[in-house]
This record gives structure tokens, sequence and C-alpha cells, in this order.
């Protein structure tokens, strides 16, 4: 049975004259890893903060696990783990201390969940090392265990791999993996790393301007995004101001690894290689991309009116 963990129903949230959100229709389900992708104000952080009963809706519906009234929020709220923003940790405590003291709050009284919850994050071996030393990851690690230690059956995960390093986001993100396979954790995550977002959502909703304007599959976004070409090269502003002079391309992107990427629609590739070589671009490399989130987002952006 395909059961409904979270859905929106024209939820709203202003401020004075100003919407944070407008309107949000959306559905997470049982086993959905959900990314949530949008601008900086795009109203990501004060949907999550609804769903935490930490902001009210101005007008719209909400619910959680098929619960909808006030008392009824509250209560399948706990079965939901948060980490919004930065965890709040205790800087001059070690990570079982940290634990411990949620514990307390939480009124959770199992001796084996503060080991179970710090193997799950790859924290076992930190003894009582204080948390002022962790690095960034560690403490992201940390706070993904707090959000833990209620055994939740849904994750709301506020950009929980901002800052950190390659190895680091594999971490977090065979972390995730493990727990929606092995767990059945079904995952609300934002993040701007939308390369590494593709690789672990199984579903996007695509929020500008407070407005949600597209809700898609992991696998219909292969289906209906454009493959893109990706060049490699050393003069990156220059060959770009090329393609759009010699070659009229319009929409020209950099990725985050510093690739220049175009749409393969209408392009001919040896008429590209022509242009570049004769402008004397030094290219190290072109190949044809899989399908890319980043790219179809900011189609979206573009065609979108809002």
């Amino acid at each position: 049975m395909n059961i409904t963990v979270f859905e929106a129903k024209g939820l709203t949230k202003q401020y004075g004259a100003a919407f944070a959100l407008q309107d949000i229709n959306m559905t997470v389900r049982a086993g959905d890893i959900y990314g949530v992708i949008g601008e900086n104000g795009a109203g990501k952080t004060t949907l999550m903060r609804i769903i935490g009963g930490l902001v009210h809706p101005t007008s719209g519906e909400l619910s959680l696990f098929g619960k909808s009234n006030k008392r009824e929020l509250h209560l399948v709220r706990r079965q939901i783990g948060f980490l919004i923003e930065m965890p709040a940790l205790y800087p001059n405590l070690n990570a079982e201390e940290n634990l411990t003291f949620y514990c307390h709050i939480y009124g959770i009284n199992d001796p084996k969940r503060i080991p179970d919850v710090l193997q799950a994050v790859n924290l076992s071996n930190v003894g009582n090392k204080k948390i002022l030393d962790y690095s960034l990851g560690m403490r992201q690690r940390l706070g993904l265990a707090v959000a833990l230690l209620n055994k939740p059956k849904f994750l709301v995960l506020d950009e929980p791999i901002n800052g950190l390093d390659p190895s680091g986001i594999m971490e977090v993100r065979k972390i995730l993996e493990n727990l929606a396979k092995e767990k059945r954790v079904s995952i609300l995550i934002s993040s701007h790393i939308l390369s590494e977002l593709q690789l672990l959502a199984t579903k996007f909703g695509f929020i500008h301007k407070g407005r949600m304007i597209k809700e898609i599959s992991a696998d219909e976004l292969l289906k209906s995004a454009e493959k893109q070409i990706c060049i490699r090269t050393t003069n990156l502003e220059e060959t770009a101001q090329i393609l759009k002079d010699e070659l009229q391309i319009e929409f020209i992107t950099i990725s985050e690894v510093g690739e220049i990427q175009i749409s393969k629609k209408n392009v001919d590739m040896e008429k590209l290689m022509s242009v570049l070589l004769q402008k004397g671009i030094q290219i190290q490399g072109i190949n044809l991309s899989t399908p890319n989130l980043e790219n179809y987002y900011l189609a979206l952006i573009r065609g979108s009116k809002s």
C-alpha cells in the first residue's frame, strides 16, 4: 500500500503583503526521497518549518500520515526527524552527552538508542572528543543522529550537505540511501548541490518564488530532459561568448565542475568543433551528458512566468 506521508493542498504562508509560500500542492509517499529544489528565498525552509510546526500556514491544508487536525498533527510529528539549518549542539559536550540530552528531551529511555544512531552516522569511534573539535561534516552527521533518535518514519532535512567536502557529501548520501532502503524511512531533503541531489532523490519538487512549479519523478526526469553537450576548456568565458556570437546559442550554463553545457538540440557538432578550433580554443574534452537536474531546473525557471 502506497501510504501518503505528507500532503499539502493550497498551502500558503503570508507575511504582510509578501508570500513566502503560495498555493503549494505536493505529496510525499512512503519510500520517497523527495528533493526540494529552489533558489535562496524560494520558500523551502518555510515549508519545512510548517511541517515541523514551527511556523503556522496562513491558509491551505496540511496532513502528516493522513492526520490533519491540530492535536493529531502534534502527535504524529513524534514520528518525524528534523535537521533544519545547523544542528543545535553543545560544543563542550561529546557526542554521547549531546545525544543523552536529546533523549531526555524526547523521553527516550532505550539504552541502545545512542550507540545505534552513532553507528548509523559513522560516529561510533569518536570517544570523548568534544563537539568544538569536530569538523563540519562530523557536526552534520551528529545533527542527523539527533534527528534519528526517535526512530522516525519521515526525515526532513534542510541542506544537510551544505559546506561539506566531497568525501563528507558521499558519506551523508550513503547514510541516507541506507535509511531509505534498509529502514524504509521517507526523506524530504533540500540542497543547492543539484548533481548530488540527482544521485539520491527519487522525486523532485521545484519551488520558485514561493510557488511549486513542477513535480517530477527521477524516472520522468531521465525521459524528459534534453541531452547536453559538455565542453571542457580552460577558456570558459571566451568559449561561451564564441558560442553565442558565432552559433547563436542563447542558453549556456557553466556547471559546478567547470564545464560549459549547451542543449544538443539543433546543434551541429561538426560545425561547433570547427568554429572553436578556428578561434584557437583549446578543447580539453567534449561529451554528451546524461539528463541533468541543474539544466532541467534552469529551463523551468526560464519558462516560469512567476
